[in-house]
């Protein structure tokens, strides 16, 4: 029996994997033995639902860094934001560290790279300090892997990677979405072999990490096949009866965006719930204001607080919460309301979020949001979000409209709400790029990927 470890920090890694036919392909697989670490491994429920045959699960041993651990990690990325290699990365890191913080930090990177340290050299350096930990070795010790499966590229707490390296065993990343190799840093940990969603990212794996291209793998995206067969979707009258929202009304989805990216979130919903009840659309609409996953109690209180109770306005939860890092952990019922949430929306609009990509794979028309509320309290980062990040990505296929005021949302919204189809070349084409084949088979084939690295046939 050939043994695969797979480790899943984050909610959105186990909606890829653990709830798509990625793991169900995995398991018809009696000589595989699959043993998932997760931080919420020691959870019942979590157990209960994955634990079989040849399934077991096992919790995420916590590791704490050591400091020359963190200071060859911040050296690394001085490095490697340094090279100018991409825009999205400098505009981040702007954003959290202000101009002169990133000016010295590109002096010593740029100083580094002078005297010959490179990236791969500091990985070298890391895994000759590394020295394992106990809980880490007791669970390669019991299971003997022949393969290990990650999907997070880029953090410091990696001992569970690391211990792979040491011990030379395998390393596959099914890297968890469409934004990590552009601009969240250098590797880690270098694997041997990437699964990635699109063509671009195998380009980008090369581009920025001189990482092989003959080594990544296009797959898609495992949690999109969902999308591919909408009979599966809550029908309309019920979606809209359990929301307690007006048949009659057109509907526009407000997806909410990663707390701290823009403060003053909840008045710019504000001011768009304004125009709709000042009937500014000419056409009978109500609003559904989705919360992203990170949302705090702080946040959620005030978002509660303040729409609650609201003629023509419904909240809705991302789905389960968790002590994942990202904070939930998302079960089937709940991707099957994110997927039902977007078929039935006439009209989604977000700030810049990864949502514009759940509603380009449906063809819902993409309003994103460039203004604040006024109020000098959003993040330097959103300054450049649309014209310098990763997320020209999405720009520049044409599928999204960016809108720079009240008036010019409402405006967009308004055409969209006349005629859907407007725009819908550019959403192909943004389905095209980033989403690679919505055919309900990607995760059958990022399974397919591991298979072969355990040298089992389908």
């Amino acid at each position: 029996m050939k043994t695969v470890f797979l480790f899943l920090r984050q909610g959105i890694s186990n909606r890829n994997l653990l709830r798509t036919d990625f793991l169900k392909t995995l398991k018809g697989q009696p000589e595989v033995r699959i043993v998932i670490l997760s931080p919420i491994g020691d959870e019942p429920g979590f157990r209960e639902e994955l634990v079989g045959p040849n399934v077991l699960v096992e919790k995420w041993p916590r590791t704490k860094v050591g400091f020359w651990e963190r200071r060859l990690k911040n050296l690394k990325d001085y490095i490697w934001v340094s090279r100018n290699l991409t825009r999205a990365i400098r505009v981040r890191r702007l954003a959290q560290l202000g101009w002169w913080g990133l000016v010295w930090r590109d002096l010593l990177g740029a100083l580094a790279r002078r005297v010959g340290v490179t990236e791969q050299l500091i990985n070298d350096w890391e895994l000759r300090i590394y020295r394992g930990h106990p809980e880490i070795e007791r669970l390669y010790d019991k299971y003997q892997p022949q393969l290990v499966v990650f999907t997070r590229l880029f953090g410091t707490n990696v001992h569970v990677i690391k211990e792979a390296k040491k011990r030379e065993v395998p390393i596959l990343c099914l890297v968890e979405s469409w934004d990590n190799l552009i601009c969240k840093g250098p590797l880690a940990v270098v694997p041997d072999r990437m699964a990635v969603w699109n063509e671009g990212m195998k380009k980008e794996a090369d581009r920025f990490h001189e990482f092989p291209s003959d080594r990544v793998v296009v797959v898609g995206v495992p949690q999109f096949d969902l999308y591919a067969d909408v009979t599966n979707f809550i029908e309309r009258d019920l979606f809209f009866a359990n929301h307690g929202l007006d048949p009659g009304r057109k509907l526009i989805t407000y997806a909410a965006s990663t707390e701290g990216f823009i403060p003053d979130e909840p008045e710019i919903i504000e001011r768009i719930y304004g125009a709709i009840q000042g009937d500014q659309l000419e056409t009978p609409v109500q609003l559904l204001v989705r919360m992203h996953p990170i949302t705090s109690v702080g946040l959620k209180a005030e978002y509660l607080r303040r729409f609650t109770g609201r003629p023509n306005l419904v909240l809705q939860g991302p789905g389960r919460t968790s002590r994942l890092h990202d904070g939930w952990d998302p079960s089937w019922s709940d991707m099957l309301l994110l997927a039902s949430t977007v078929f039935h929306s006439d009209v989604v609009v977000n700030i810049a979020s990864t949502f514009s990509i759940d509603a380009a794979a449906l063809d819902k028309p993409i309003v994103c949001a460039g203004f604040g509320s006024g109020k000098k309290t959003r993040s330097k980062y959103f300054q450049g979000i649309f014209d310098q990040s990763h997320y020209t990505k999405l720009v520049d296929t044409g599928g999204i409209r960016v809108v720079y005021s009240l008036e010019e949302l409402l405006a967009s919204v308004r055409d969209y709400l006349v005629n859907p189809m407007l725009d819908s070349v550019g959403r192909k084409r943004l389905r095209e790029e980033l989403c690679y084949r919505l055919d309900g088979k990607s995760g059958q084939r990022a399974a397919s990927v591991v298979l072969r690295e355990l040298g089992v046939g389908l």
